[in-house]
């Protein structure tokens, strides 16, 4: 059943070739609200899916807008729920006091930097750094601008490491029209999972909160 899901998929994907670009842009989007998808992950994926088209230019678009807004989401999480983010408990294992201090300490120190810098930083900085800095009210215009400039710099790189990997491998070309739209099945299924889980959540008391655990947030205009 799965195996003819997943050519009744690639046959659509074969038809309709301009809908590839979207279904990855969406699938990154989707994936900042889970917070345990990598990013790095969906890059490749994209990649490999613009090197069986053999497309370069419209995946790598849909990478780089998908990144971009990846970052927009997470920073209104932070900037909207606050506090109040920390009080789930899966969230708040991922996202640990010392890790979101670290985040506070480079934004006071080095400001815009940060999300260029941060961008090529793994293992869960990219996604503190982004709602650490709408916990801390890091100033929006700021960053919007300066992370516009930061997901190219990093999409440019990854994603055409990625392709080029690709592209001199010759067995992913034969094996994509099988295993790409299992990813991307798997993708969104997980996704889907998450939201659920997320959305049914009940908060718990955590000990990292304290009364006011970002007192010194930082100034929306020092930025």
């Amino acid at each position: 059943m799965i195996e003819d899901f997943a050519t009744n998929l690639s046959d659509f994907a074969h038809q309709h070739p301009d809908f590839a670009p979207f279904l990855v842009f969406f699938c990154i989007l989707c994936s900042s609200l889970t917070f345990v998808i990598s990013l790095d992950l969906l890059i490749f994926t994209g990649a490999m899916i613009g090197v069986y088209f053999d497309s370069f230019t419209p995946f790598f678009i849909a990478c780089y807008l998908g990144a971009f807004s990846c970052g927009q989401v997470d920073y209104w999480i932070g900037r909207i729920l606050g506090q109040k983010l920390l009080k789930y408990k899966k969230i708040s294992s991922l996202l640990p006091q010392e890790r979101l201090d670290k985040v506070q300490n480079f934004l006071h120190r080095y400001g815009a930097l940060t999300f260029i810098v941060g961008r090529f930083i793994p293992f869960g900085f990219r996604l503190a750094m982004f709602i650490g800095a709408g916990i801390f009210k890091f100033r929006y215009a700021t960053l919007v601008l300066t992370d516009l400039v930061a997901s190219f710099i990093w999409t440019s790189c990854v994603f055409t490491i990625f392709y080029h990997f690709g592209q001199s491998t010759g067995w992913i070309k034969e094996k994509l029209i099988f295993l790409l739209p299992l990813a991307m099945i798997f993708i969104l299924i997980y996704i889907h999972i998450q939201l659920r889980r997320q959305c049914n959540a009940v908060p718990t008391d955590n000990h990292i909160l304290n009364e006011d655990p970002f007192s010194s947030r930082l100034p929306e205009d020092k930025h």
